[in-house]
């Protein structure tokens, strides 16, 4: 007997790796579509497809692309029910019996969704719930008589209508029950930026060749924030609050230990004593592993730590305040070159596609128009690219162009930031070493300022954020000594080995054929 299957354009099947959706099924079997691959077909006959349903790593998500589920995925923490913790997913089987038994009973008449109704049908739908459940009264093993039973308060009218509309809408799924908890809490910046521009000098008091203690560098930064107060006080301007020692030390405790360490005992002893670690995956030639990531840029604070930020007009302050950019890096994990960067309003698809795009092309123009000295030749054919799971990166544009472009794609689980060990640790280092370096070089008296060119390091717009950035990645990213790289620059370990504009040719020619597409 020949099992005939009924699937929706809106199911999808993974089989080996490979997902696929249903275009159309007749009698025959059915045509199938490859996720991210428009136009390659397959066709399945309902014979081949039950057998590819029995094999072991073929998965089938019927309704996975329905809008409302797709909805439902991006405001719950997971789509799948047992991965929730235990009593959170015995919450959710809960609720899920709750709606159930209600609309069993709605269905007989025996209740309604009025107040009223509810009211009235409630001690019955408590004793169908514990039924369907096995607690309370209901339980499969009896409490001993005079032993306390715990039973679960069922909800108000209101609460209750809700998830049961929820559970409608969401077509009879229990992801929809799952309760939003992880989006609750402040997600207000505690502190205020001046407030962080001084809590990040506790790293710079610390680390110093006098090698003072911690609780002397967390006193010193408090009397910083104390002698801050009293000056805006003067002014009549809104003091500060003064951050507790822990808060300053769990501050401190975000810092580099390996530049902490050189700071405090010197670059030697700093070797010896980080002279074991993990460097993740074992490359031998550029290029082998490509990672790449979005990070988003801290503006206001980047402005308070150089200084600029007071002497901006309300008018400025203002439009930095609405709004921060985010930057796209790549980074090769042999040599630590940068391979691109971009900088985009907000995370998408199209400038991921673009970032990946400057990987195969010499990016020297840009180079010299943000007027930096070195050139920025880097560039060439990528073996294997190891990205988040960010929706960008996860996008059918940016995996069509990577499957485009022949290049294998790593996407390492989400949560686990040391399987992408190189480029977190790049955003952690520009983040620490690039804001000092604007605070050096910006000054706002005309005599020591002389010819010095702040003007064109002031973060006033997009084209001078992206202008410092390239000039910091290109001029001392590149060309100061890497702890990991015996203290040798990227550029001096990678400029032999990169390969020649022939080899280079076909990628660059496919990476053409994509943006134009």
């Amino acid at each position: 007997m020949t099992i005939r299957f009924r699937f929706s354009k809106s199911d999808l099947i993974t089989a080996a790796g490979v997902a696929m959706r249903p275009l159309e099924i007749d009698d025959k079997g059915g045509l199938f579509e490859r996720l991210g691959q428009p136009g390659i077909t397959e066709r399945l006959t309902h014979e081949e497809l039950a057998d590819l349903l029995r094999q072991p790593d073929t998965a089938y998500i019927a309704g996975y692309f329905d809008r409302a589920k797709q909805d439902l995925r991006g405001r719950k923490p997971t789509d799948i029910i047992n991965g929730l913790a235990q009593d959170v997913r015995r919450l959710v089987i809960w609720r899920r019996a709750v709606c159930d038994a209600f609309l069993a009973f709605e269905a007989a008449g025996e209740i309604n969704r009025t107040h009223a109704g509810y009211a009235e049908g409630r001690a019955k739908l408590s004793c169908e719930v514990e039924r369907r459940v096995g607690e309370g009264m209901a339980a499969a093993k009896l409490a001993r008589p005079g032993a306390e039973i715990i039973m679960r308060q069922l909800p108000g009218s209101r609460t209750a209508f809700q998830w049961v509309r929820d559970y409608e809408g969401a077509g009879y799924s229990a992801v929809a029950l799952i309760p939003e908890t992880h989006r609750c809490g402040n997600r207000i910046p505690r502190w205020c930026h001046h407030s962080e521009a001084l809590m990040n000098q506790v790293i710079e008091i610390y680390a110093v060749t006098q090698r003072p203690t911690k609780a002397a560098a967390v006193a010193d930064t408090r009397q910083l924030f104390v002698r801050e107060s009293e000056r805006r006080a003067a002014a009549g301007a809104p003091t500060l609050v003064v951050p507790s020692a822990a808060s300053l030390r769990r501050r401190l405790g975000l810092a580099d230990p390996y530049y902490v360490h050189a700071k405090r005992y010197g670059t030697a002893a700093a070797n010896a004593k980080f002279t074991l670690f993990e460097t993740g995956v074992d490359v031998t030639q550029p290029l082998e592993r490509v990672e790449m990531d979005e990070n988003r840029l801290d503006v206001i604070s980047l402005l308070t730590l150089s200084g600029i930020w007071d002497h901006l007009p309300p008018e400025r302050q203002e439009r930095f305040e609405a709004g921060r950019r985010w930057l796209y890096v790549a980074i090769d994990c042999a040599t630590r070159c940068i391979l691109s960067m971009r900088l985009a309003e907000t995370p998408n698809s199209s400038d991921a596609v673009r970032a990946l795009r400057d990987i195969f092309i010499a990016k020297t123009p840009m180079a010299r128009s943000a007027g930096c000295e070195s050139t920025w030749h880097h560039h060439g054919g990528v073996q294997a690219l190891v990205t988040d799971q960010g929706t960008a990166f996860t996008s059918d544009d940016f995996q069509g162009a990577v499957l485009s472009l022949g290049v294998t794609t790593l996407l390492p689980p989400a949560g686990k930031p040391w399987l992408r060990g190189h480029i977190e640790t790049f955003f952690r280092t520009y983040g620490h070493q690039l804001m000092p370096l604007l605070a050096g070089r910006t000054f706002f008296d005309t005599i020591q300022r002389g010819d010095y060119p702040s003007e064109q390091l002031a973060c006033l717009c997009d084209d001078d954020l992206i202008t410092i950035l390239l000039t910091y990645v290109v001029d001392i990213y590149h060309n100061q000594g890497h702890g990991s790289l015996g203290e040798k620059p990227p550029t001096r370990l990678g400029g032999d080995w990169w390969p020649s504009m022939e080899h280079l040719r076909t990628a660059v020619q496919k990476s053409a054929t994509v943006a134009a597409g």
